[in-house]
């Protein structure tokens, strides 16, 4: 059994589609929630990647209603393990990001986090929609943690382009302040590109870039997830 501390709020995010935020967060779940720690998973994505990973089909409520103060927490919360929850994006959580902001709605996340979650997990993982917006402004101010898987590919680069300004302006942040990590993401296995990529974000990035990366697809294997969340757990960077 894992020893339990504060609770750890993990959004999972990049402005960029295919970089691997869905399966990233489903298995670092599974990993966790075997490490022995209670797990929620939030998908935060209209797109219901995550939902549809665990067969939690589209029509399921979940944040769209939580969002809108409908239902509380419980009546969401769909049991997948002994350790591991899920609440599914719905049906109507693309509506969010259409509604006029106020102060509030940026907090919403948090505060509704902060009120009713203590007790029930102690590692939330945030699935984020590729795009900012009332939903990524509601991800970064309710997690302790950012994590932004980075590939190498054309699209990926591009997201993280967008992502640059916010990340070195979270970079930094005081020590209490939301910490910041990049995992080098579906690389290709084989050669030492990973190492130069590595290293190049490094120098922007310092104590930033987790250890272990995880290579494409066929190669990556739940050994490289039980690395991952180990890094994330022990803040090992670089």
């Amino acid at each position: 059994m894992a020893e339990h501390a504060t609770q750890r709020i993990i959004a999972v995010m990049n402005q960029t589609h295919d970089v691997g935020k869905t399966t990233i967060t489903a298995n670092l779940g599974v990993i966790l929630a075997e490490m022995g720690y209670r797990v929620l998973m939030l998908d935060l994505d209209p797109q219901a990647d995550l939902s549809r990973q665990f067969g939690v089909p589209e029509t399921q409520s979940g944040m769209d209603r939580l969002l809108k103060n409908d239902v509380s927490i419980s009546e969401v919360t769909l049991s997948l393990t002994n350790h591991l929850s899920l609440i599914a994006s719905g049906p109507d959580l693309f509506l969010y990001d259409q509604l006029t902001p106020s102060i509030n709605m940026g907090v919403q996340l948090k505060q509704l986090l902060t009120s009713t979650m203590p007790a029930d997990a102690d590692i939330i993982l945030i699935d984020c929609a590729a795009l900012s917006g009332l939903l990524g402004t509601n991800a970064v101010l309710a997690a302790t943690d950012m994590l932004i898987p980075v590939s190498a590919g054309h699209g990926a680069l591009r997201g993280m382009i967008k992502m640059l300004p916010v990340l070195q302006r979270v970079s930094k942040l005081g020590p209490d302040s939301l910490r910041l990590w990049l995992c080098l993401n579906r690389l290709p296995d084989g050669n030492d590109f990973a190492y130069q990529f590595g290293t190049l974000l490094t120098q922007y990035f310092p104590k930033r870039v987790l250890k272990t990366v995880i290579y494409d697809n066929e190669s990556a294997n739940p050994a490289d997830y039980q690395s991952l969340a180990n890094d994330l757990l022990m803040g090992r960077a670089d």
